[in-house]
């Protein structure tokens, strides 16, 4: 399955990832308000896709 995530410019702004530290001009916020990185999120959804029922 493939799915396509886009990122307007709108929905991003710069500082500090929360959950990796790295800085970056694509952070996004989290529906809990964390502010983290586009890498972080994607990651975590290609993790969340690839352990289910694991």
């Amino acid at each position: 399955m493939i799915t396509e995530t886009i990122y307007t410019q709108s929905d991003l702004h710069s500082g500090e990832c929360e959950w990796c530290g790295e800085k970056s001009n694509e952070l996004i916020y989290t529906e809990d308000g964390q502010e983290v990185c586009v890498d972080c999120i994607e990651e975590m959804k290609f993790y969340e896709g690839t352990m289910k029922g694991i």
